[in-house]
């Protein structure tokens, strides 16, 4: 499969750069340190090129706050789920540091 991500309309698709990342493992999209030009509505477009098939999913608002008054404590969370793989195969670990 094959992941990617469209804001408000087709087919203006995200253009990946420093702040932002989409996960070929999950399909997540990933925006570091938000910015009032992120606001809209993204919806992820899943291709299969194997059997031609494409898909959208429903269109999920983002709506940038921008709330300088509050300060959020440092909150580090660590959750793997047990990843089990083939001698002689490639196996692929993806981590993420987010925040700024």
């Amino acid at each position: 499969l094959s992941y990617r991500w469209l804001l408000n309309e087709f087919p203006v698709f995200i253009a990946l750069d420093k702040r932002r990342f989409v996960s070929q493992t999950n399909g997540n999209l990933y925006i570091a340190n938000v910015e009032a030009s992120d606001r809209g509505n993204y919806s992820c477009f899943v291709s299969s090129p194997s059997i031609t098939k494409s898909v959208f999913s429903k269109f999920i608002p983002l709506i940038p706050q921008s709330d300088r008054a509050k300060v959020y404590p440092a909150d580090i969370k660590v959750k793997f789920k047990d990843t089990y793989a083939l001698l002689g195969q490639n196996v692929t670990l993806e981590c993420f540091a987010l925040g700024k």
